[in-house]
């Protein structure tokens, strides 16, 4: 690894700490909130434009919640000296207490672009957006998954590669 990816890697691995906690003042500590324009947009809503929406969305009481989100296969794009864009494979679990339609944890992979300026304080973010994977795409894996290992053994006996 680079000293810069080294340095992106330290960063997301604080601000999933963070996170995972629901630590929002910690959270925020992370963002340039001299940026006006900034964005958040997880998966599951709009997005979230300017300091007012995003704590708007970081203001919901999560506390009887619980959340993990793991993050990996980071590759970062310098775009100039103090913007870099992060991209990386994350995968996210949650467990909301007294939920009708999710009484059971539930989660997914995503993946995550993260637009960070260098500031006298280090990497603060400025940009965040998740892009799940298509439906069709995630029920596959998950049928493909599903097969017995048997019948993949008697595929490879009869030289079926796939």
């Amino acid at each position: 690894m680079t000293k810069l990816q080294d340095e992106i890697s330290a960063f997301l691995d604080t601000y999933f700490e963070a996170w995972n906690g629901y630590d929002v003042p910690a959270m925020r500590s992370l963002w340039d909130e001299s940026e006006e324009n900034a964005t958040y947009l997880a998966e599951e809503c709009k997005p979230h434009h300017g300091w007012d929406e995003i704590l708007a969305y970081w203001g919901v009481d999560r506390s009887k919640s619980e959340r993990l989100l793991t993050w990996h296969d980071l590759h970062v794009t310098e775009a100039s000296n103090d913007i870099v864009i992060a991209f990386f494979h994350a995968n996210w679990s949650t467990y909301i207490p007294d939920n009708r339609l999710y009484p059971k944890p539930f989660g997914g992979p995503v993946r995550i672009t993260m637009v960070l300026r260098k500031t006298t304080t280090g990497w603060r973010a400025i940009h965040y957006a998740e892009s799940p994977l298509a439906s069709l795409i995630q029920m596959r894996a998950t049928h493909e998954a599903a097969v017995d290992p048997l019948l993949h053994e008697r595929l490879a006996a009869k030289g079926i590669l796939y």
